[in-house]
Protein backbone atom coordinates (compact mmCIF):
# COMPACT_ATOMS: atom_id res chain seq x y z
CA UNK A 1 0.00 0.00 0.00
CA UNK A 2 1.33 3.53 -0.44
CA UNK A 3 2.17 5.62 2.18
CA UNK A 4 -0.10 9.59 1.69
CA UNK A 5 2.35 12.05 0.96
CA UNK A 6 0.13 14.63 2.12
CA UNK A 7 1.11 13.36 5.08
CA UNK A 8 4.97 14.52 4.93
CA UNK A 9 6.26 17.61 5.90
CA UNK A 10 9.29 19.21 4.71
CA UNK A 11 11.63 21.61 6.77
CA UNK A 12 15.02 22.70 7.57
CA UNK A 13 16.73 20.29 9.52
CA UNK A 14 18.38 21.07 12.93
CA UNK A 15 20.90 19.70 15.22
CA UNK A 16 18.52 18.39 16.94
CA UNK A 17 17.52 16.03 14.20
CA UNK A 18 20.86 14.63 13.93
CA UNK A 19 20.02 11.08 15.83
CA UNK A 20 16.04 10.67 13.82
CA UNK A 21 18.74 11.35 10.93
CA UNK A 22 21.12 8.86 11.56
CA UNK A 23 18.24 6.15 11.75
CA UNK A 24 17.02 7.40 8.21
CA UNK A 25 20.56 6.42 7.09
CA UNK A 26 20.76 3.68 9.06
CA UNK A 27 16.82 2.59 7.78
CA UNK A 28 17.96 2.34 4.02
CA UNK A 29 18.77 -1.09 2.10
CA UNK A 30 21.77 -1.71 1.63
CA UNK A 31 21.21 -0.47 -2.08
CA UNK A 32 19.63 2.82 -1.27
CA UNK A 33 22.43 3.61 1.29
CA UNK A 34 25.35 2.78 -1.83
CA UNK A 35 23.07 4.68 -4.12
CA UNK A 36 22.92 8.28 -2.04
CA UNK A 37 26.86 7.98 -0.67
CA UNK A 38 28.30 6.17 -3.88
CA UNK A 39 29.94 3.80 -1.66
CA UNK A 40 29.34 1.60 1.45
CA UNK A 41 29.06 3.48 4.28
CA UNK A 42 28.53 2.32 8.23
CA UNK A 43 28.58 5.43 10.41
CA UNK A 44 25.20 7.11 10.40
CA UNK A 45 25.79 9.27 12.93
CA UNK A 46 29.14 11.07 11.69
CA UNK A 47 27.08 11.20 8.02
CA UNK A 48 24.09 12.78 9.87
CA UNK A 49 25.87 15.27 11.65
CA UNK A 50 28.35 16.35 8.61
CA UNK A 51 25.01 17.06 7.33
CA UNK A 52 23.95 19.51 10.55
CA UNK A 53 27.27 21.13 11.53
CA UNK A 54 25.57 24.17 12.90
CA UNK A 55 27.49 27.61 11.66
CA UNK A 56 28.43 26.58 8.24
CA UNK A 57 26.48 29.06 5.99
CA UNK A 58 27.85 26.73 3.14
CA UNK A 59 25.37 24.29 3.13
CA UNK A 60 21.83 23.23 4.44
CA UNK A 61 19.96 20.00 5.25
CA UNK A 62 16.18 19.57 4.12
CA UNK A 63 14.68 16.61 5.93
CA UNK A 64 10.97 14.95 4.69
CA UNK A 65 9.00 13.87 7.76
CA UNK A 66 6.04 11.50 7.97
CA UNK A 67 3.64 12.78 10.48
CA UNK A 68 2.54 10.75 12.92
CA UNK A 69 5.36 8.44 12.87
CA UNK A 70 8.00 10.97 14.32
CA UNK A 71 9.98 9.40 11.52
CA UNK A 72 12.26 11.13 9.07
CA UNK A 73 11.29 9.54 5.38
CA UNK A 74 13.82 11.62 3.59
CA UNK A 75 16.46 13.95 3.06
CA UNK A 76 18.41 16.42 0.71
CA UNK A 77 21.51 18.03 1.27
CA UNK A 78 23.42 21.44 -0.13
CA UNK A 79 26.40 22.65 -0.10
CA UNK A 80 27.67 25.50 -2.08
CA UNK A 81 30.38 27.66 -3.65
CA UNK A 82 29.80 30.85 -2.88
CA UNK A 83 32.46 32.20 -5.13
CA UNK A 84 30.36 30.11 -8.14
CA UNK A 85 27.00 30.84 -6.86
CA UNK A 86 26.69 27.37 -7.42
CA UNK A 87 25.85 24.28 -5.23
CA UNK A 88 25.85 20.48 -5.30
CA UNK A 89 23.20 18.41 -3.76
CA UNK A 90 22.25 14.55 -2.60
CA UNK A 91 19.24 13.17 -1.90
CA UNK A 92 17.58 10.31 -0.17
CA UNK A 93 14.31 8.48 0.70
CA UNK A 94 12.84 5.79 2.33
CA UNK A 95 12.85 2.75 0.36
CA UNK A 96 8.99 2.23 1.08
CA UNK A 97 8.43 6.16 0.26
CA UNK A 98 10.35 5.63 -3.25
CA UNK A 99 8.80 5.95 -6.36
CA UNK A 100 5.88 8.27 -5.16
CA UNK A 101 6.99 12.03 -5.39
CA UNK A 102 9.07 12.49 -2.48
CA UNK A 103 12.00 12.63 -4.37
CA UNK A 104 10.95 15.47 -6.47
CA UNK A 105 9.25 17.37 -3.83
CA UNK A 106 12.74 17.66 -2.16
CA UNK A 107 14.15 18.31 -4.88
CA UNK A 108 11.87 21.25 -5.83
CA UNK A 109 12.16 22.47 -1.94
CA UNK A 110 16.03 22.09 -2.45
CA UNK A 111 15.44 24.49 -5.42
CA UNK A 112 13.53 27.04 -4.00
CA UNK A 113 15.82 27.50 -0.86
CA UNK A 114 19.17 27.80 -3.24
CA UNK A 115 17.25 30.74 -4.97
CA UNK A 116 16.09 32.31 -2.47
CA UNK A 117 19.71 32.60 -0.87
CA UNK A 118 20.83 33.76 -4.36
CA UNK A 119 22.39 30.72 -6.28
CA UNK A 120 22.11 30.17 -9.70
CA UNK A 121 23.39 26.64 -10.66
CA UNK A 122 22.42 23.40 -8.92
CA UNK A 123 24.39 19.86 -9.82
CA UNK A 124 24.88 16.24 -8.36
CA UNK A 125 26.43 13.19 -9.25
CA UNK A 126 25.13 10.13 -9.23
CA UNK A 127 26.79 6.47 -10.04
CA UNK A 128 25.97 4.72 -13.25
CA UNK A 129 23.91 2.43 -12.18
CA UNK A 130 21.58 4.57 -9.77
CA UNK A 131 18.49 4.80 -12.39
CA UNK A 132 16.17 6.47 -10.00
CA UNK A 133 18.16 9.39 -8.82
CA UNK A 134 18.29 9.30 -13.01
CA UNK A 135 15.21 9.59 -13.78
CA UNK A 136 14.67 12.14 -10.94
CA UNK A 137 17.49 14.56 -12.57
CA UNK A 138 16.61 14.28 -16.10
CA UNK A 139 12.45 14.93 -15.18
CA UNK A 140 13.42 17.93 -13.12
CA UNK A 141 15.49 19.23 -16.59
CA UNK A 142 19.06 18.84 -15.71
CA UNK A 143 21.26 18.29 -18.24
CA UNK A 144 23.60 15.09 -18.11
CA UNK A 145 27.92 15.55 -18.68
CA UNK A 146 30.91 13.86 -17.66
CA UNK A 147 31.77 12.63 -13.89
CA UNK A 148 35.57 13.14 -13.11
CA UNK A 149 34.53 9.71 -11.20
CA UNK A 150 34.42 6.71 -13.79
CA UNK A 151 31.17 5.08 -11.77
CA UNK A 152 29.60 8.30 -12.09
CA UNK A 153 27.26 10.69 -14.26
CA UNK A 154 26.95 14.44 -13.48
CA UNK A 155 23.86 16.49 -13.68
CA UNK A 156 23.31 20.27 -13.77
CA UNK A 157 20.71 22.75 -13.94
CA UNK A 158 20.71 26.75 -14.31
CA UNK A 159 18.15 27.71 -11.43
CA UNK A 160 17.82 31.61 -12.77
CA UNK A 161 18.89 33.18 -15.98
Amino acid sequence: MADDLSAVSIRTAQMADVDRLAAHFGALSQASRYNRFMGAVDNFARIALDCLTQGRADRFTLVAESRGYDAIVGEASYAFDRDRRSGEFAISVADRWQRQGLGSALLCALQFRAISLGYSELFGETLKTNVPMKSLARKAGFEFTHSSDWRAVRFDLKLIG
